[in-house]
């Protein structure tokens, strides 16, 4: 008799646990907070510390989001390493590729002042 008893309690410990589990799940997800639709169907990109980078996302050429070995140390011969220690006062110093030069356009044209221009 006392096996019973103990699987009957094993039982309804292991169902109140799941009503329970659920209804911390319930809860949470109603009184999650809920987000305005801004009527933008443009996918927004916001980093962790609340900076929004959509235009970096919406500017990266096709060419740049792809790897190539080809590309790589083609690009590595235009000042690659001194633009990495960041050698020259001035960006346009270097020599970019057009690919950069496209990108770096795109980003002024959207109003974003990118890392190297300032």
């Amino acid at each position: 008799m006392s096996f019973l008893k103990l699987q009957v309690r094993s039982g309804i410990q292991r169902f109140t646990l799941v009503v329970l589990a659920g209804m911390i799940w319930l809860l949470s997800s109603l009184f999650a907070p809920a987000y305005a639709d801004n009527a933008s169907d443009v996918e927004r990109y916001i980093a962790a510390d609340g900076t929004d980078l959509t235009a970096v996302a919406q500017c990266l050429p096709k060419q740049l989001s792809q790897g190539s070995l080809a590309r790589a140390l083609r690009e590595s011969q235009n000042d690659f390493l001194e633009k990495v220690f960041d050698v020259k006062d001035n960006y346009s110093d270097y020599k970019l590729d057009d690919s950069e030069v496209e990108y770096l356009t795109c980003l002024e044209s959207k109003g974003f002042v990118s890392q190297v221009n300032r």
